[in-house]
């Protein structure tokens, strides 16, 4: 026979199992708005039922069920949308990254405006183009003083900005790596609160809500493998590293030197913005290079006299009938009475076969120099010798002797014209660089802008469809994970008239035993 008092048994389970899912029902509701938190389910169970036992076995049919009974608290959670979602997140952490560097680069150069380098530049040659009308101009002459310096202060910030955002991206990628280290501490700890926990047979939930919630950050910084052993501990590789292992503690760290091993994640956009600034630089450098002292074919009119020993590309007549064939050496002092063709050494070679206006007239000044030899945007200012004097920016090719002095012609204008020429003078680019190798400096400016807007473009486009892959299937995590109010209230009305039942059936049963106890058998008292 069963137990007197086993209904009593059966609602006082319903009842703790009905208070235990309440309880877990507000711990959902508490945490509908935390962050990587998972709804838990109480999962419940039918009790196992016994048997009728007698002297003879019971002609009763069946068993007999004893109630319900809960065998664990779960979280609800699908590993696979976990996998998918930090695999598409350390790629928008990636692309994220190179975008805002992509923006930050195109700002610096501020093309097209009217205020850009290319204004700068546009500046420059036409004051030139002003001083070829009339190279005697004491205002010509300071204006394209004050256009070169100009040129050479936009060049000098330009390289100044760069220079600012390669640091602002090493000082973020120690931060980054930091960052990610304390993360990694933090999944040990978790990974032995979860295995102490889980060996007495619970479910650590809310630690391993934690514990996901920091892998998916560390996936947003670096590439990350995640594998979980039977006792719930996490291993983890990022950026090629092994930083936890199984144990208790962290097998390695990441330092800066990781981000150029990072296959995704923000690390890997720090390292690809690294790159991307360092090209611009070196395209801007070799662009600055070439002007200044890039080889360069140009033709001398008739009447310039050599400052120097000259090879032309050309058969040359000098201007006592002597004709110079090409490739033989034209003697210094001679004047040339048909065009020269002669390769200089871009804008300062070419200015330092002119004459100044000082007297005695002068050669050989360069308009350009650098500190250390080779042109760079870092590296580049206008001859102090010519912001100081004018009068020795070389616009003329020939000169007269007065009074035993020699003079440079006044309102000689050649070398000014070649100058000026060479806006629209084929330069030799390095063909790694730019989608051009060959062409003027405006032409391989405009290519470095178009360069620079399609990557910049398509950087931006990759970033917009990682974002919307990433936010659909936090999406799809959170359908499966996150907390609905209305299924939880929902849920509390189930619970609760399940409790209000449990409860009046004890009290039904209590007033059957109050019969049997109380009031059967004292009829004769």
């Amino acid at each position: 026979m069963t137990s007197t008092f086993h209904g009593i048994e059966t609602s006082k389970r319903a009842l703790f199992v009905n208070t235990t899912s309440m309880q877990t029902l507000g711990h959902n509701i508490a945490n509908a708005g935390t962050d990587g938190y998972s709804r838990q389910r109480v999962n419940q169970t039918e009790a196992r039922p016994i048997w009728a036992m007698g002297m003879t076995k019971s002609q009763q049919p069946g068993q007999i069920g004893t109630g319900v009974e809960y065998g664990s608290i779960t979280r609800i959670r699908d590993s696979f949308l976990d996998t998918q979602f930090r695999r598409e997140n350390q790629y928008l952490g990636s692309w994220e990254v190179l975008n805002s560097t992509m923006v930050s680069i195109q700002n610096i150069l501020n093309e097209p405006s009217g205020s850009g380098l290319s204004k700068v530049m546009d500046d420059f040659w036409n004051s030139w183009e002003t001083l070829n009308s009339d190279p005697s101009l004491l205002s010509a002459r300071v204006a394209v003083a004050g256009a070169a310096s100009n040129l050479v202060d936009t060049l000098q910030h330009v390289g100044e900005s760069l220079t600012n955002l390669t640091n602002d991206i090493n000082s973020s990628i120690d931060k980054k790596v930091q960052e990610a280290n304390n993360i990694i501490d933090n999944i040990a700890r978790l990974n032995v609160l979860i295995r102490d926990n889980e060996s007495f047979g619970d479910h650590a939930n809310d630690y391993r809500d934690q514990r996901d919630l920091l892998i998916d950050k560390l996936s947003t910084i670096v590439d990350v493998q995640s594998t979980e052993n039977e006792v719930g501990v996490v291993s983890i590789t990022a950026a090629g590293v092994q930083l936890l292992d199984g144990g208790d503690e962290p097998a390695a760290y990441l330092t800066a030197a990781n981000a150029a091993t990072a296959t995704a994640g923000q690390l890997s956009g720090y390292n690809a913005s690294l790159q991307e600034t360092q090209l611009i630089r070196d395209q801007l450098n070799a662009m600055v290079s070439t002007l200044a002292t890039g080889d360069v074919k140009v033709t001398l009119s008739n009447g310039y006299v050599t400052s120097n020993v000259m090879t032309a590309l050309n058969d040359v007549t000098l201007s006592d009938g002597t004709v110079v064939t090409a490739g033989q050496n034209i003697p210094a002092g001679s004047q040339i009475a048909s065009p020269m063709e002669i390769m200089v050494k871009g804008f300062n070679g070419l200015h330092e076969l002119g004459y100044t206006l000082t007297e005695p007239t002068t050669s050989g000044i360069p308009f350009f120099v650098s500190n250390s030899g080779n042109f760079t945007i870092d590296d580049i200012k206008v001859n102090p010798e010519i912001l100081k004097d004018t009068n020795k920016i070389a616009a003329s090719s020939k000169f007269e002797s007065k009074n035993g002095v020699n003079v440079a012609i006044r309102g000689n204008s050649d070398i000014a014209n070649a100058l000026t020429s060479l806006r629209d003078a084929l330069f030799t680019f390095p063909a790694e660089l730019t989608s051009l190798s060959k062409g003027s400096t405006d032409d391989y400016f405009r290519a470095l802008v178009g360069d620079l807007g399609i990557r910049a473009s398509n950087t931006e486009r990759n970033f917009e469809n990682q974002q919307s892959l990433a936010d659909n299937l936090q999406i799809q995590r959170q359908s499966v994970s996150g907390v609905s109010l209305d299924e939880e209230f929902a849920d509390m009305i189930r619970f609760q008239q399940a409790y209000n039942a449990a409860a009046r059936n004890m009290t039904t049963v209590d007033e059957m035993l109050d019969r049997v106890i109380n009031q059967m058998g004292v009829v004769g008292r």
